[in-house]
C-alpha cells in the first residue's frame, strides 16, 4: 500500500513524489439505515454501502476510473444507535469487511463521521436519537413546531406548509419533502439547540447537567457527556480496524454547525452583520449567511415556537428574490397548536437559562438576552479544543496498543485484543462550518499542542479538508455557463471565463488557509460534484459540461478532492435515497447492460463519465505546475520542475483510463527532456516519464485519438 506523508503542502508517497489523491465519497446512502423506511425496526447499517459480495465490482469500477481515495461514510447513530455506550459490532466488523476488500484494489481510505443537521429526526443525519431525547426534546412534534424539517415526520399533514398545501389541494395533502431544504435546518431550534449544547453547553447552558453513566450517581454537563460519547464512538471503530494500513485518516466531523454560537441578535435572525473585530479571516464575509428556504423563524421565534407559541414567520423562495435582493417572499402565521417541542414537563433549556421568558402580565414571550451567544470564536474556542482532544485520542489509540478503555478512560471493551503494526500515519481530516453559512473565521490550527502558551491546541497530521460547491448550480439543479452570482459579494457574475475565475478565486482561497491558518498543511476538497437530476435529468450535455468544470477548477489549483458521491443504489425516483438529493456519479438504472467481454463493461452506469472519467498524473517526481485534462480537445497535459536530485530515478506515474484509449496506438505522447514507458492494466495504462535532464521544465502532453467531445457522449456507455 502506498504509505502517505506530508511535507509542505503537498502530499507525499514513499518515494517523496508528490501524490494527487482524487477518489469518491461512499456513499450518499449511507447517511440512512438500510431499513430505514420500517419506523418501528431497530435500525442497521449493516450493507451500507453495499453487502460485501458486491464489494469487488464496485471497487474495480471506481479503481477503473481512477480513484485512488474513499471518503468512507460512518456515522455515530450507525456505531451507537442502541443507547449510551452500546455498539453496534456487527456493524463495526462489516465496515472492516468491506475496507479489507477496498485494500485488495489498492484503495486508500480516510473515514468521514458524516452528519448534517445533527440527526434524521432534525432533518439530516448523524447523531442518534438518545441524544435528542437527553436534551429533553420530543421529537414528534418538531414539525408541528417547525423546530425541524425532518424527511422521517414530513408528510403527516402537521406542519404549516403542509397544511396551507392541503387547503390549496381541496384538502388532498401532497407530502413530497422539497428539494435542497434540508439545509435551513442549521437554523431551526432542534439542530441549533444541540450543536450549542455539544459544542458549548458548559457556557450556554450551565443547568443543563445529565447523569454520568459512571455507577456513582455523579452528573456532568451534557457538553462533556456528548462530546465523550462522540470521540468514544469513533475510538471503537478505530479499535475494530486497526492494522488495516490502506486508512489513511479520519475526520472531526462533516460539516459541523457552530448552532446559535455567535448570533449577535436572537431577533434578527442567523444572517445579520458582525462585529468587524471577529471577522479577521478572508474566509468569511462580515455577514452570516443563512440560508432561507420555505419557514424560516428566527432563533428568538424558534424558541417560542417550541413552547406552543404561534409566530408570524417569514417564508422563502429558493430563487433571485432571495439570493440577489435577500428579500422574502410573504409572512405566514405558524400555530402549533399548544404542541410543544419538549417531553413533558420539560421547560425549553434556553428559557431555563434566563434567555426568554412568558411575561407575568402580558402571558406572551419576552426576550430577556438577546446577545445571549454572541461575541464568540467558534472555531478558536469551541471547536479547535474538541478537535484537539479528538485528535490526541484516536492518534494514540491507532498508534499504539492501547484500547479505547485505556485511551479514554471509558467502560468500552476492545474486541481484537492484537495489533498489527502499520506505518501509516492517521492524518486528522480538519472541517469547520461551511464558509458559505458561517461568520465563524477560520482558526489558526498548529501543528502540536503548546504546552508554554496557555489554551494552545495543536493538532498533528492535519489536513485542510473544506468542501467546495458550485453553489448556484447546486441548489438550482441547472447549468447556466454564463450566468451565476458570488456568494460572498451576493452580485451576479456574467460570461464563463468569469465565472470560471470565480470559482478558481474560491478554492484558491481555501487552499491558502492551508498555508496561513494551518502551518502549510495539504489541502484536499472532501466533498465536491454535481446535482444530477438538472432539467429532470434529461440533459445529458449539462451534467457533464458542469462536471468538467467543477474538475477543471480544481485541477486549475492542483488540489486532491473526493467528488460527492458514489451511490451504488442510486435511482431515478430517489435519487442518491436522503433528502432527495441525486449526486452520485454511478447509477444502477443508467446500466445499458453491457456484456462482461465490452472492454467498457467496467463504465456502464457512471455517469458524466467523460468528465470524471478523466486521465491525471497521480504522483510526480518533481513539482507540479500544471494537471489538467482538456476534455473538449482530448489532451492531457503534465507540466512540473525538478526539486530534487533524487527525483532522476523515478518516475511521474500519469493514469490514463481505457475509457478514452483501449490501446497504445489511440494516444499520442511527447514528452520533454525524458524519456517514457507504458504500463498496461486491464482497465488502464500508466504512463511512466523519467525526467532526465533536471535543468529544464518536465512536460508530458498526451493527444487521443478518439478526441471529440461528441464521440465521448455517445460511445459504448450513455452518460445522463
Amino acid at each position: 500500500m502506498t504509505i502517505l506523508s506530508t511535507k509542505n503542502g503537498h502530499f507525499l508517497d514513499a518515494h517523496e513524489r508528490i501524490v494527487n489523491l482524487r477518489g469518491v465519497n461512499l456513499s450518499g446512502s449511507s447517511k440512512l439505515p438500510r431499513n430505514h423506511h420500517d419506523p418501528h425496526a431497530t435500525p442497521t447499517f449493516v450493507d451500507r454501502p453495499f453487502p460485501p459480495s458486491d464489494a469487488p465490482l464496485h471497487f474495480a469500477r471506481l479503481q477503473a476510473s481512477g480513484v485512488r481515495l474513499l471518503r468512507f461514510l460512518v456515522s455515530w447513530e450507525a456505531i451507537e444507535h442502541a443507547g449510551p455506550g452500546i455498539y453496534d459490532t456487527e456493524y463495526l466488523e462489516y465496515v472492516r469487511q468491506i475496507l479489507e476488500v477496498a485494500r485488495r484494489f489498492d484503495m486508500l481510505v480516510y473515514l468521514d463521521p458524516h452528519q448534517d443537521v445533527w440527526s434524521r429526526w432534525t432533518g439530516g443525519d448523524g447523531a442518534p436519537l438518545w441524544t435528542l431525547e437527553l436534551a429533553g426534546f420530543d421529537v414528534t412534534n418538531f414539525r408541528r413546531c417547525e423546530a425541524a424539517v425532518c424527511r422521517e415526520t414530513y408528510g403527516t399533514g402537521h406542519s404549516t406548509d403542509e397544511r396551507r398545501s392541503s387547503d390549496k389541494n381541496n384538502n388532498q395533502h401532497t407530502a413530497a419533502l422539497p428539494k435542497m431544504i434540508w439545509p435551513t435546518n442549521y437554523f431551526k431550534l432542534a439542530c441549533a439547540t444541540m450543536f450549542t449544547l455539544f459544542w458549548a453547553g458548559e457556557r450556554f447552558a450551565p443547568h443543563c447537567l445529565v447523569d454520568n453513566d459512571d455507577g456513582q450517581g455523579t452528573r456532568v454537563n451534557i457538553q462533556t457527556y456528548l462530546q465523550t460519547h462522540y470521540i468514544h464512538a469513533m475510538a471503537e471503530l478505530l479499535q475494530h480496524l486497526r492494522g488495516l494500513d490502506n486508512i489513511v485518516g479520519i475526520g472531526t466531523m462533516n460539516e459541523p454547525s457552530p448552532g446559535y454560537i455567535n448570533v449577535h441578535d436572537l431577533t434578527i435572525g442567523f444572517d445579520q452583520s458582525v462585529p468587524q473585530a471577529t471577522t479577521s479571516s478572508s474566509s468569511s464575509s462580515s455577514k452570516s449567511k443563512e440560508l432561507k428556504y420555505g419557514l424560516a423563524p428566527t432563533p428568538f421565534q424558534g424558541m417560542v415556537l417550541g413552547e406552543g407559541y404561534p409566530q408570524q414567520v417569514s417564508e422563502w423562495s429558493n430563487g433571485i428574490l432571495q439570493h440577489l435582493f435577500n428579500k422574502h417572499d410573504r409572512s405566514v402565521l405558524v400555530d402549533p397548536n399548544r404542541k410543544r417541542a419538549w417531553k413533558q414537563g420539560t421547560e425549553c433549556l434556553w428559557k431555563r437559562e434566563g434567555v426568554w421568558r412568558i411575561h407575568p402580565q402580558t402571558k406572551q414571550p419576552e426576550l430577556l438576552l438577546p446577545n445571549y451567544f454572541a461575541n464568540v470564536d467558534f472555531g478558536t474556542e469551541c471547536y479547535l479544543p474538541f478537535a484537539a482532544r479528538y485528535a490526541e485520542i484516536l492518534q494514540r489509540i491507532w498508534n499504539s496498543e492501547v484500547t479505547p478503555t485505556d485511551a479514554t478512560t471509558t467502560t468500552t471493551t476492545a474486541t481484537d485484543s492484537t495489533t498489527i503494526s502499520t506505518k501509516q500515519p492517521l492524518h486528522i481530516f480538519v472541517e469547520l462550518p461551511p464558509l458559505e453559512f458561517t461568520s465563524t473565521p477560520f482558526p489558526q490550527i498548529p501543528s502540536s499542542s503548546s504546552s508554554s502558551e496557555k489554551n494552545t491546541h495543536g493538532i498533528p497530521h492535519a489536513i485542510n479538508a473544506t468542501h467546495w460547491y458550485d453553489g448556484v448550480t447546486l441548489f438550482t439543479r441547472s447549468w447556466r455557463p454564463h450566468f451565476s452570482f458570488d456568494t460572498r459579494t451576493h452580485r451576479p457574475v456574467l460570461g464563463y471565463n468569469r465565472i470560471f475565475r470565480m470559482h478558481t478565486d474560491q478554492l484558491h482561497d481555501i487552499r491558502q488557509l492551508s498555508i496561513t491558518k494551518m502551518n502549510h498543511v495539504p489541502t484536499l476538497i472532501g466533498e465536491t460534484g454535481i446535482p444530477f437530476d438538472m432539467t429532470g435529468g434529461k440533459s445529458r450535455d449539462s451534467q457533464i459540461d458542469a462536471m468538467d468544470h467543477t474538475i477543471r477548477c480544481l485541477e486549475k489549483n492542483l488540489l486532491s478532492f473526493t467528488l460527492w458521491c458514489y451511490t451504488p443504489d442510486n435511482t431515478h425516483q430517489d435519487g442518491d435515497g436522503w433528502n432527495g438529493e441525486d449526486l452520485s456519479v454511478f447509477c444502477n438504472e443508467e446500466k445499458q447492460g453491457l456484456d462482461e467481454s465490452d472492454p467498457l463493461y467496467i463504465y456502464d452506469g457512471m455517469r458524466a463519465a467523460p468528465a470524471v472519467i478523466r486521465p491525471y498524473a497521480w504522483c510526480m517526481a518533481g513539482m507540479p505546475l500544471e494537471n489538467n485534462f482538456d476534455m473538449e480537445r482530448g489532451v492531457f497535459l503534465y507540466r512540473g520542475v525538478a526539486n530534487d536530485d533524487r527525483m532522476y530515478s523515478v518516475p511521474t506515474e500519469i493514469f490514463v483510463p481505457k475509457y478514452w484509449c483501449l490501446t497504445t496506438s489511440e494516444m499520442d505522447i511527447r514528452v520533454l527532456g525524458g524519456r517514457f514507458e507504458v504500463e498496461e492494466f486491464r482497465h488502464w495504462f500508466i504512463v511512466k516519464y523519467w525526467n532526465e535532464d533536471l535543468s529544464i521544465e518536465q512536460r508530458v502532453e498526451i493527444q487521443f485519438m478518439r478526441k471529440k467531445k461528441s464521440w465521448c457522449r455517445t460511445w459504448g456507455v450513455p452518460f445522463i
